[in-house]
């Protein structure tokens, strides 16, 4: 998506979205050891989100008790699981 922004405005903002050097994307794949079992990349959307009801356009990682979504379009999704993490832990 960062990438996307980027070549979308980048005739009229300029270097505006690249705020570092490297796409946090390249820079996550290099950080692994195994990037291509390790890294898993989320639909290509620029308009959907999810929903109440619908999740498909909407992702998010879980490893462990790390979670994480990409843009505001994955929060429902992220508080469904959020919950469920929150629900799961031992109290």
């Amino acid at each position: 998506m960062e990438r996307s922004a980027y070549l979308a405005t980048a005739w009229r903002l300029g270097r505006y979205y690249r705020t570092y050097p490297a796409y946090v994307e390249d820079e996550v794949r290099a950080a692994l050891d195994d990037p291509g079992t390790q890294f898993a990349r989320g639909p290509r959307v620029l308009a959907a989100r999810g929903t109440a009801t619908d999740d498909t356009p909407a992702f998010v990682v879980q490893d462990g008790s790390y979670l994480s979504a990409r843009w505001p379009g994955d929060a429902y999704l992220f508080g469904r699981r959020f919950r469920a993490l929150l629900e799961a832990a031992p109290h």
